[in-house]
């Protein structure tokens, strides 16, 4: 763990859950399942592990939590992910691709990350977790499934 993290005042039992999951699992994760698409994204990753966190879209929160818990096993034994991996030995049906999120999208999507880092001053990277249609194309590439491109805003094309 950082030394040179503060902890914020919780505000209500809601924080200290947070506390409590970045303690005992390595991370939080927050789903925002009313967002346009769904999301979700972890807290704590920086603190436990000096590594970016994560976001993913276009899943049910459910589904998105499994996948970001799935890979933050592989960051707690020591696996580094950075912008422009692609995975393709995290899940048998799809590859996954790591792109930075810009600091312009934070305030958007990434706000009780903001909180949490806040006091302790820290700015956190974040990386987009994007996943293929059922053909193994990512949201960019030609032929993908539309409501793959539509589940996916690619923050780093919409805010650069």
């Amino acid at each position: 763990m950082r030394d040179d993290f503060e902890w914020p005042e919780p505000d209500h039992e809601a924080d200290e859950i947070i506390f409590r999951n970045v303690r005992e699992h390595g991370c939080h994760i927050v789903g925002v399942p009313d967002g346009n698409p769904p999301f979700a994204f972890s807290i704590g990753l920086l603190l436990n592990y000096s590594h970016p966190e994560f976001i993913i879209f276009g899943m049910p929160t459910d589904n998105a939590g499994l996948v970001i818990n799935h890979v933050r096993d592989h960051v707690s034994d020591g696996r580094k992910f950075t912008d422009g991996d692609i995975c393709n030995d995290l899940f048998t049906d799809c590859n996954i691709c790591f792109w930075e999120v810009p600091f312009e999208a934070y305030r958007h999507y990434l706000g009780t990350a903001r909180w949490f880092y806040g006091k302790s001053g820290l700015v956190f990277p974040c990386l987009q977790m994007i996943w293929q249609d059922a053909n193994q194309r990512f949201p960019w590439e030609e032929g993908c499934e539309p409501y793959v491109i539509k589940s996916q805003p690619l923050l780093k094309k919409i805010v650069s």
